[in-house]
């Protein structure tokens, strides 16, 4: 037996299977267009109920006291919009933005409703100004300075630090052995040297911090450190504690004869090479004279302290700082 299989077509017949299409693509388009609406007006209506809602506004923002961040870096950094709502702030961005800041050390935002945004920051406690004239950064400038904490990272110093800042010692670095920027960690020679002498100086002298003005490399051998009372005086690399204690009690010796010390090179251990403020000759100091007359086994000279009385815990770093900042 045979099947014959034949599609017939007519007018008739298209116009019918091009109804049936018209007919499903619509039930189709309404079908979308019901869902699209629905969702639609759930956004309108979570945005009226959420967002545009008055009452989760941002109303209020919480920022700790500190010195790194002020109110309006904050919005700037963060990105805030103070009009907008609470809903608008992402506390996990805002954390991001705060912590890639090299002058904190951390943040936390959270978001209490139904209006208030609290931000806690972490400043970075500066211990020492690093300068380079040459590459850029001159000493204890507000803007263009670079302060260097206990890790040894560089930040910029912010208008609410400057005060406290400026009481710190700077070192010096000669150019060309590192970079000098914001954010990362000082590795340089001359930075270690600094501070180290800068350590004995924080160990040996209350106050040193308001004491000691600069720490420089003078010459490949030597540093000097230079006092707000106009003294230099010239360390060699080695044999720091020495030489810290010999400069102590020269300052001592000198001003027991009403004299004021401009210059003292500390490396030899014998005949101090000195020059003094007042009008005359230089002359040689014999260690002799400079030791305490009350023979061995007594205290030593009364270390030279600031012009002015100040409190040994306003300005002394830990030991543990210290010794972490001479890690790096």
């Amino acid at each position: 037996m045979r099947k014959l299989q034949a599609n017939v077509m007519s007018p008739r017949i298209f116009l019918y299977d091009l109804r049936k299409a018209f007919g499903q693509l619509l039930r189709l388009l309404l079908v979308v267009a019901a869902l699209g609406a629905a969702g639609w007006g759930a956004w309108l209506g979570l945005r009226e109920g959420l967002f545009e809602n008055p009452e989760f506004r941002l109303a209020k923002i919480e920022l700790n006291a500190n010195s790194a961040v002020d109110g309006p870096r904050l919005l700037e950094v963060a990105g805030i919009d103070p009009e907008g709502s609470l809903f608008d702030c992402d506390a996990a961005e805002i954390e991001a933005r705060l912590e890639a800041l090299p002058e904190l050390t951390g943040a936390r935002v959270t978001r209490e409703f139904p209006g208030t945004l609290k931000v806690e920051v972490n400043a970075r406690r500066p211990v020492v100004w690093v300068a380079c004239e040459s590459g850029g950064v001159p000493p204890r400038d507000p803007e263009r300075g670079l302060l260097v904490d206990a890790a040894g990272l560089m930040f910029r110093c912010t208008p609410d630090l400057y005060p406290s800042a400026a009481e710190l010692p700077v070192i010096e670095v000669r150019p060309g052995e590192a970079e000098l920027e914001p954010g990362t960690i000082l590795r340089h020679d001359d930075f270690t040297r600094g501070t180290r002498l800068l350590a004995i100086a924080r160990k040996r002298v209350p106050g040193a911090d308001r004491w000691v003005d600069t720490v420089r490399q003078a010459k490949a051998w030597c540093s000097e450190m230079l006092t707000r009372d106009e003294i230099t005086a010239v360390f060699g690399h080695e044999d720091l504690e020495r030489q810290m204690g010999d400069l102590l009690s020269a300052v001592e010796h000198a001003r027991d004869r009403g004299q004021r010390i401009a210059r003292i090179v500390l490396i030899p251990k014998r005949n101090l090479p000195v020059e003094f403020h007042e009008a005359g000759p230089p002359r040689a100091i014999p260690v002799d004279e400079l030791e305490d007359p009350a023979g061995p086994g007594e205290a030593e000279p009364r270390p030279a302290a600031p012009e002015r009385e100040i409190p040994a815990e306003e300005s002394r770093i830990e030991n543990s700082d210290l010794r972490k900042l001479l890690e790096h």
